[in-house]
C-alpha cells in the first residue's frame, strides 16, 4: 500500500469519526451560544419560547412548535395523540377557572442524534395556587421533560413528549454514574 494512499485512507477514517460526534449542550450563558451547532441553538430557543409561552399563557405560541401527529404523556401518565388532544391538554393547564400556576424552565440539555432528529431534556417546575388567593399554592409539580425533535421541511418540531415527576427540581441536568 503506498504511502499516499494509507494516508487518505487514514485522512478518511478520522473525517468519519469526527462526523459521527454528536453534540450534547447545557445552555448556560452567552457563551455557550457561540460553541453551539445552529441546530442546537435553535432547539434551546424553542425551550425558551415555550417557558415563556407557558409563564404568559400564550399556549397558541407553545402549540405552534408541535407536529401534527406529536404525542404527549403527561406527569400523571396520560397519553395525548395528536396535536388537537395536545392542545385540549395545554387548554386545561391555561384554562382553568380556580387554579392558576407559576412556570420555571432549567437549563436544557440538547442531544443531537443526526441532522433531522434530537432529543432535548429539561427540568420543570409548576406550582399550582387558588386564583381567589394567590399565596395558597395547593400543588406543587415538579418534573423531567424530554422532547423528540424532528426536522419538518427544515423546521424543527416537537413530536413525541414525556414529562416525570421528580423530587426535585435541576437548574442543570447531570448526568450520574453508578460506582
Amino acid at each position: 500500500m503506498s504511502i499516499r494512499l494509507h494516508f487518505s485512507t487514514c485522512l478518511f477514517i478520522v473525517l468519519c469519526l469526527l462526523g459521527c460526534k454528536r453534540e450534547v449542550v447545557f445552555i448556560q450563558d452567552a457563551e455557550d451560544m457561540e460553541r453551539m451547532e445552529p441546530d442546537s441553538i435553535l432547539l434551546a430557543e424553542m425551550i425558551s419560547i415555550r417557558e415563556q409561552a407557558m409563564i404568559t399563557k400564550n399556549m397558541p405560541m407553545a402549540l405552534s412548535q408541535f407536529g401534527k401527529q406529536a404525542t404527549w404523556i403527561n406527569s400523571q401518565g396520560y397519553f395525548f395523540e395528536g396535536q388537537d388532544e395536545v392542545e385540549k391538554f395545554h387548554g386545561m393547564l391555561a384554562g382553568n377557572d380556580s387554579l392558576d400556576y407559576w412556570y420555571k424552565a432549567g437549563k436544557p440539555k440538547i442531544r443531537l442524534l443526526d441532522s433531522n432528529n434530537a432529543l432535548v431534556y429539561y427540568s420543570w417546575k409548576m406550582f399550582w395556587y387558588q386564583k381567589a388567593q394567590k399565596t395558597d399554592t395547593v400543588i406543587r409539580e415538579i418534573g423531567l421533560m424530554t422532547l423528540n425533535a424532528q426536522k419538518q421541511n427544515n423546521q424543527w418540531k416537537w413530536v413525541a413528549v414525556t414529562n416525570q415527576h421528580t423530587p426535585w427540581f435541576y437548574e442543570k441536568i447531570k448526568a450520574v454514574t453508578i460506582e
